[in-house]
């Protein structure tokens, strides 16, 4: 019997200072399959130790705060759930995130799409590695702000954006 679902965590995103995700798949035809997932990071990092000043331990305070939600359609020339892939999405975040390579923040709302390749390689009829690459892009409304914790407006308005993302997902393949 063919498997017909997909559940699975990219661990890139994991990483990324603990963003927790989820995506699910549906086979719908030989080569096609429906994609739909979320993502949710709602920490803020600080430095220093417990002993230190609050204000001491928000001047090395960064965050990756979001919350998106996706969803999209895989072509697979194979047949679904192996080997090679391709897929577009569209997607829907809040974010703001700052302190990481910089001191200036950014929050705000983005609204796009995405392109993206891949490869799954099945390590048996339950387990694969999701492997992928692309670019998420569209418009954005945002603040920016010189720290994360001052609250001094730098820049606010709405632009265009392309972001490059990559996912290394383990999935369930039911």
């Amino acid at each position: 019997m063919a498997q017909r679902f997909s559940a699975g965590i990219n661990a890139v995103d994991v990483l990324s200072l603990g963003t927790m995700n989820v995506e699910g798949g549906v086979a719908v035809a030989q080569k096609w399959s429906i994609h739909a997932g979320a993502e949710l990071n709602p920490w803020t990092w600080r430095g220093g130790n417990a002993d230190m000043p609050l204000e001491d331990r928000q001047k090395t305070q960064l965050q990756a705060r979001q919350m998106s939600f996706w969803g999209g359609v895989r072509w697979w020339p194979w047949h679904v759930y192996s080997g090679w892939w391709a897929g577009v999405d569209g997607r829907y975040s809040i974010y703001n995130q700052g302190g990481i390579f910089s001191r200036a923040t950014e929050e705000g709302k983005a609204y796009g799409g995405g392109i993206y390749g891949g490869y799954s390689i099945m390590f048996n009829e339950g387990l694969n590695l999701d492997l992928g690459v692309g670019a998420f892009g569209g418009w954005k409304t945002y603040t920016s702000y010189a720290c994360p914790v001052c609250g001094v407006i730098t820049d606010e308005g709405g632009k265009v954006f392309i972001v490059p993302d990559a996912r290394v997902a383990i999935q369930f393949i039911f």
